[in-house]
């Protein structure tokens, strides 16, 4: 996996992405196995736009999947992506072209909160789980 600097964003001097290089390997990722938390509101033209694409054998750019490695298995999720995502769903797809962003479980709990799956419980929940 690469560890390079992104490349700068032609005009601004800012990168195209705050998580990977440019260069960074892309792997066709399981649709199933990625979670995205976040509801998505999509354009429909640009969806239909993207299916089209999709359909004539465009490559477009890969999503950015956050992927957490853990002793119990891979977590895999994605925040962006909505339009891609939505083709590709629409289409009938089962992987997605991705390049994958390593990130500590503390990154997935900065996004997701209280809805993270790393989260400790907190007081109520232990009692709700403690056995009787």
């Amino acid at each position: 996996m690469s560890t390079a600097v992104a490349q700068e964003e032609p005009g601004c001097g800012l990168p195209r992405s705050i998580f990977v290089a440019d260069d960074a390997e892309v792997h066709d990722v399981p649709m199933s196995v990625i979670k995205r938390p976040l509801i998505s509101t999509v354009d429909r033209e640009k969806v239909d736009d993207f299916k089209r694409l999709i359909q004539a054998g465009t490559q477009l750019t890969p999503i950015e999947v956050a992927w957490v490695q853990r002793p119990e298995g891979n977590y895999y999720f994605s925040f962006g992506g909505c339009h891609r995502w939505a083709a590709h769903t629409e289409l009938g797809s089962t992987t997605i072209p991705a390049k994958l962003v390593p990130v500590s479980p503390a990154t997935i709990n900065l996004y997701m909160g209280a809805s993270s799956p790393f989260r400790a419980p907190g007081p109520q929940q232990q009692q709700e789980q403690a056995p009787s």
